[in-house]
């Protein structure tokens, strides 16, 4: 097993998610994971870049857990990303501190798969619209792997989903992610 970071990318892991919450305690039981929880850390979203790229090259493997917001990422997971994969670090031609680390995006996505597809309410898969994740890590010498991505994500109690379903999909998505992180 290789050293892992996750970074979460949730406002209120702890207070308000259901799904995200479970996944990011299951993984934080295992050995050799580092979780990272960026609003709690970096509320004013003024990360301390040295911490941060120093937590990355200490990494094998990273994994970029978040709720699917907006068909992307996070405000503040994006504005991580330009702040600290930068030139001479992530990319350019001395920018190779991310080269051969294994990357996974796990996400959790509050609409059904079926409306991800072209013609569908969404238009687009969650593959197409995490491209940009994708060339992130293939600009920065990554290995891309196959994302792990759950649908009905989001409970509205009396409109959306049985909280009981969400939290056995949670548990399941965490799983899958404990077996990625074992075969690393």
């Amino acid at each position: 097993m290789k050293k892992t970071l996750v970074i979460v990318a949730h406002p209120s892991v702890n207070q308000k998610s259901i799904a995200n919450k479970i996944i990011v305690e299951r993984i934080s039981t295992i050995e050799q994971v580092k979780i990272k929880d960026l609003y709690k850390e970096y509320p004013s979203f003024k990360f301390d870049l040295e911490v941060e790229q120093n937590d990355l090259i200490n990494a094998e493997s990273i994994i970029f857990q978040f709720p699917f917001y907006w068909y992307s990422v996070p405000g503040i997971l994006k504005e991580w990303l330009d702040q600290v994969f930068t030139y001479g670090f992530a990319y350019g031609s001395t920018g190779d501190k991310l080269k051969g680390k294994q990357f996974l995006v796990s996400t959790t996505v509050g609409g059904p798969a079926e409306s991800y597809k072209e013609g569908g309410y969404n238009n687009f898969t969650i593959n197409e619209l995490l491209k940009p994740l994708q060339q992130t890590a293939n600009l920065s010498g990554m290995k891309y792997n196959p994302p792990i991505i759950s649908h009905n994500m989001i409970y509205i109690p009396d409109v959306y989903n049985k909280k009981e379903e969400v939290e056995q999909r949670a548990r399941e998505h965490a799983e899958e992610l404990v077996t990625y992180i074992g075969g690393i």
